[in-house]
């Protein structure tokens, strides 16, 4: 069976180098499809003896553009990476395992982004290895068009650094945007033009997408944990008393994501701040939703955000007991988030012990 790594790319002279290079070894056909690279990306991959290359004007629409791809290739089966991804796990022999069994394989996305001056990671697992007659449907977010493969979570890493510095929503809000006037109910390009509105501090806009895609949503939607989330953290930045309700009806459901009760307890805390007539009756649910948070990781949990069940989650524990005065809680909690390798913990407690 032949492997070809398909792939669309613009503008990535400083990435298509280490991505190639990560996967040239366990694949047999590497296709890049450059849509009007305006930089070396070009030069870059021409002075590489093993790429086919292939140059088009970008259609306004990434499932055309992907398609195009895989229609140049001639593998049995495609992987597909963007520039600014590569592969730090995996093997030839994991990618054999997912043919044999026809299946369309899940690789183990970690994605790294600035909030607040500071990195974080988060993961996802993503369909991305797939027979070559599959398809991707969806001008943007695309997504692969088959039920008739079963999903297989494969051990397979890839890490993304595409969204570290970068805003990439002057490009993709107005593709959005269109696709809204087309069909103005989807509920997944409603909650995909919310987060990307949301990622832009564009926060009232946002909520109103959000709300809508939330009311139009089916719960076993693969994009709906995200979603709930996304409605959260905008409703916290708003004060929006709306996401108690929200939180309310998904406690069960959500009820093992960490990052679930790390929100909620973020909300809490900020609504507390803003409303300080509630306090009295909120205040107590900060606390329990991050020491649920610490729970959950002595159990089977589902974790998006890395520290959701660790120093996040005891950060801001710390946080709640110095505001609230219980200062031997305060140290301990900042303490076990510094000794996880949380740096604004060990900065904390810095200031603390020197009296600030």
């Amino acid at each position: 069976m032949k492997i070809s790594l398909a792939m669309i790319v613009k503008n990535e002279e400083k990435n298509i180098g280490r991505c190639l290079n990560s996967v040239r070894n366990i694949v047999d056909e590497i296709v890049v499809v450059d849509t009007g690279s305006q930089d070396n990306t070009i030069k870059v991959l021409k002075s590489m003896n093993d790429i086919k290359l292939f140059e088009i004007k970008w259609p306004d629409d990434f499932s055309k553009a992907r398609n195009y791809s895989i229609e140049q290739t001639t593998g049995d089966y495609i992987l597909v990476l963007d520039a600014d991804e590569y592969m730090v796990s995996g093997t030839r022999s994991e990618l054999e395992k997912m043919i044999k069994q026809n299946s369309i394989g899940r690789i183990l996305l970690r994605n790294y982004f600035k909030k607040n001056n500071e990195v974080h990671e988060s993961q996802i697992y993503i369909s991305r290895f797939f027979p070559r007659d599959v398809r991707y449907v969806g001008a943007i977010h695309e997504q692969l068009n088959s039920d008739k493969h079963p999903r297989v979570d494969m051990d397979f890493i890839v890490k993304h650094d595409g969204y570290f510095e970068t805003n990439k929503g002057e490009r993709n809000i107005p593709l959005l945007i269109i696709q809204l006037k087309k069909n103005p109910n989807d509920p997944y390009y409603l909650y995909q033009l919310g987060k990307e509105l949301r990622i832009n501090n564009q926060f009232l806009q946002s909520i109103n997408f959000l709300k809508k895609s939330y009311k139009l949503v089916n719960t076993n939607a693969s994009y709906y944990h995200d979603l709930v989330l996304e409605l959260i953290n905008c409703g916290k930045e708003l004060g929006d008393k709306d996401i108690f309700e929200v939180i309310k009806q998904n406690e069960m459901k959500l009820k093992r994501v960490t990052d679930f009760h790390f929100a909620k307890g973020m909300f809490f805390m900020d609504y507390c701040l803003k409303n300080l007539h509630s306090a009295n009756s909120l205040i107590m649910e900060i606390e329990k939703s991050f020491l649920t948070c610490l729970t959950l990781a002595q159990e089977e949990f589902i974790e998006y955000v890395k520290g959701t069940s660790s120093f996040l989650a005891s950060y801001n524990l710390g946080v709640y007991y110095e505001v609230t005065g219980n200062m031997k809680k305060a140290f301990h909690y900042y303490e076990n988030s510094s000794l996880e390798g949380y740096n604004q913990a060990l900065k904390r407690l810095e200031l603390l012990n020197s009296g600030v």
